[in-house]
């Protein structure tokens, strides 16, 4: 009977510790904005700053108000959303993190061609499905970008993690990097460039 109680607290205590699956939403915004203390509303004020957060929600929905009205989004399902709240479509991907005998250290030339036929194709939301893990918003589009609630979103203005931990349960993070279309346009210019030479 002794072992059976032990047994059970042991479950509970376990149980207790583990954390459940969490709604977390990244802004990427614009302008300025605040989230209200409960999480669940966004005061948005449009202008040229680029800002973001990560908000955490307890409930099924976020209230955005921009100043000319608002609109309640709906997040039903742990995992990571963006919310784009530029004024330039965001598009962005998984990025893979090979050990080092699988990073590429040269690619070929119709490789890089390929690749950049692969970013015009992102850049007007053609090719993108959930199995190639790759994402197109428009402003003001919330769309979810991963399941797994410990998904790392890397903005337009930031590195992607020279290394990543491993969470508690031993997984590491997938790994989403956005940029805006006008940036994708400027890469592509310059690899055109490049390949002219």
């Amino acid at each position: 009977m002794k072992k059976l109680i032990f047994g059970s607290l042991a479950l509970l205590a376990l149980a207790a510790c583990s954390t459940p699956p969490q709604k977390k939403v990244v802004v990427m915004a614009s302008g300025k904005f605040t989230v209200s203390q409960t999480g669940d509303a966004i005061q948005f004020e449009p202008g040229t700053q680029h800002n973001e957060e990560v908000i955490t929600l307890k409930g099924d929905k976020i209230t955005l108000n921009d100043g000319t009205g608002s609109r309640d989004l709906t997040v039903t399902e742990p995992g990571v959303y963006l919310l784009n709240l530029k004024k330039d479509t965001l598009i962005g991907s998984l990025q893979s993190f090979g050990d080092a005998s699988t990073r590429e250290s040269r690619i070929t030339q119709v490789e890089l061609m390929n690749r950049m036929d692969s970013l015009q194709q992102l850049m007007v939301g053609t090719n993108v499905t959930p199995e190639r893990k790759n994402h197109f918003l428009a402003p003001g589009d919330l769309k979810k970008i991963s399941a797994e609630d410990n998904a790392i979103v890397v903005g337009p203005y930031r590195g992607i993690p020279a290394s990543l931990s491993p969470d508690k349960d031993g997984k590491v993070p997938e790994v989403y990097k956005f940029i805006t279309n006008k940036d994708a346009r400027a890469t592509l210019d310059r690899l055109t460039n490049m390949l002219k030479q």
